[in-house]
């Protein structure tokens, strides 16, 4: 145990440790294990195997992360990478005795363990585009960055009544984002100064809702003093004897928005202003004149012309300079798969990349000129893997689903690919009618297992909910649809079922999709 953050943990990493060893050893049930492991992210999957959580704070990673995070799953037999919707990575089948390498290995590569899961603050989001797209206000990274290293320092933060979900928006679009954490910042800019609209006390799950505004306009310098205040009011008051009623937004239906409000910003008085000690912005504009221009262009294969029309976007840097959206199927990728990222990325002379919420992998800067080539690559040193989208198997975002998730009820990738089978009959491969809807298929159709809400179905133009339920004398796999969103700033309003009785048996939720789309 050599660096700094290992000292800094060592006496939770040997508790750990020990607690793993003696589940090894038939000690401890994997239910004994759990108030152990969660709070480090690391949590049991349904085949008995362990699937253990990388914080990527605001889905920032650079090439090297990549690398490194490859270099592990390959050294301890790890069997894939699952980009999350909170811009997490998660290392999938990962074997019991290989858990505590693996922690230290991802620790000493600069990913430490603390958090990730359990009753802590977890992964802050941020705009994957932040900084350099087009309706980008200003770059939220920075913001990000600070918190974050407050609240990896901060004691109360790891030990709340349950998770802490915050998150930082760049783009006016965004806002509903801000309105649907435990705390949101959505980018203002107000006599030339920097700030955020703040948003309190939302969330998804059980009992979704949206928050309340709490300050219309924020100055940036004072995002620390704001977290800690929120934290401190969660640790204060949050219900720590009904796991299901332990969230801030449950804080919020108690009080009231008026008295919420007021217990908020009792708490912010108090709060000491925190040194601001934000990381440099990073100079976008600058990192154009790195961005390399192919040498000699390459001849594109068959599809670029339509694959440009939904994967490439317009910065707001250079008309040359576009970023680029890898869509990866089921969000999850191999080791030998990640090196080939990072190997893509180095050639673009782009040194990192961006995490999306929809479990895809933005290419932040590529020159016009290197566009042919990238497509080409996706399809030449990626075989198998639809990361141009020829079909939308594997595409439309879903949770994890039963058939990993020791709490899921159905197996949510199922229904997103049988929805996707029927789209691709519908809408063939690079005709005008598939680009026109695809952005809704990938970005606006979300499908969780369970009420828990792990893909965000209620914020989403078309949610499902798996659910089971009984049907004359069968008890039949059924979901819940959830219609209605508003994303407007004046009119924010997250889908909702328009009964608790409207339920669609799995085998007709393809059709039911076509006809809400078509």
């Amino acid at each position: 145990m050599k660096n700094s953050s290992i000292a800094e943990f060592h006496e939770l990493y040997l508790q750990l440790k020990t607690k793993i060893d003696e589940y090894l050893t038939g000690g401890i049930t994997a239910d004994q294990l759990k108030p152990f492991t969660a709070p480090f992210g690391i949590y049991e999957q349904r085949n008995g195997l362990f699937m253990v959580r990388i914080r990527i704070s605001g889905g920032r990673i650079t090439l090297k992360n990549l690398r490194d995070i490859a270099r592990i799953m390959a050294r301890n037999k790890i069997g894939y990478a699952h980009l999350s919707t909170r811009q997490d990575i998660q290392l999938h089948e990962v074997h019991a005795e290989n858990i505590f390498s693996t922690i230290e290995d991802c620790d000493l590569s600069g990913f430490p363990f603390k958090g990730g899961g359990g009753n802590t603050y977890r992964n802050i989001l941020a705009s994957a585009d932040s900084g350099f797209g087009r309706d980008s206000v200003f770059d939220v990274m920075p913001y990000v960055e600070e918190l974050n290293s407050f609240l990896r320092k901060y004691e109360k933060a790891f030990s709340l009544p349950r998770k802490l979900k915050t998150g930082f928006f760049s783009n006016p679009h965004e806002v509903l984002n801000a309105a649907v954490q435990d705390l949101g910042f959505a980018a203002r800019a107000q006599d030339g100064r920097k700030g955020f609209k703040v948003y309190g006390g939302g969330g998804m799950g059980r009992e979704s809702s949206l928050g309340i505004v709490l300050f219309d306009f924020l100055p940036g310098s004072q995002v620390t003093r704001c977290a800690a205040a929120m934290t401190d009011l969660f640790y204060d008051h949050g219900d720590r004897t009904n796991r299901n009623q332990a969230r801030i937004r449950f804080i919020l239906k108690k009080l009231g928005a008026e008295e919420f409000k007021k217990l908020f910003h009792e708490y912010y008085a108090k709060t000491p202003d925190y040194a601001s000690s934000l990381p440099p912005q990073t100079d976008y504009v600058h990192l154009t004149v790195r961005v390399k221009c192919a040498e000699t262009p390459s001849v594109p294969a068959n599809g670029y012309d339509s694959w440009k029309k939904y994967a490439v976007t317009p910065t707001n840097l250079d008309p040359e300079v576009s970023s680029v959206r890898l869509y990866v199927p089921y969000g999850n990728l191999t080791a030998p798969q990640l090196v080939k990222l990072a190997a893509m990325g180095e050639k673009l002379n782009c040194g990192f990349l961006r995490l999306l919420p929809s479990q895809d992998i933005l290419i932040p800067l590529a020159h016009a000129s290197s566009l042919a080539e990238i497509y080409n690559s996706l399809l030449k040193d990626f075989p198998g893997t639809d990361l141009t989208l020829k079909s939308f198997k594997g595409h439309i975002v879903s949770c994890v689903g039963s058939g990993v998730c020791k709490i899921g009820i159905l197996k949510s990738s199922d229904i997103a690919d049988a929805v996707g089978a029927e789209m691709d009959k519908l809408l063939p491969p690079d005709t005008p009618e598939k680009v026109e809807i695809l952005r809704t298929l990938t970005d606006q159709i979300r499908i969780s297992g369970c009420p828990n809400s792990c893909a965000g179905h209620p914020s989403a133009q078309i949610g499902l909910q798996g659910q089971k339920k009984r049907i004359g004398e069968k008890v039949e796999d059924v979901c819940l649809f959830f219609t209605g969103l508003s994303a407007d700033e004046n009119t924010l309003r997250l889908s909702s079922p328009a009964t608790e009785e409207e339920y669609v048996k799995v085998a007709d939720i393809p059709l039911k999709i076509k006809d809400l789309l078509v």
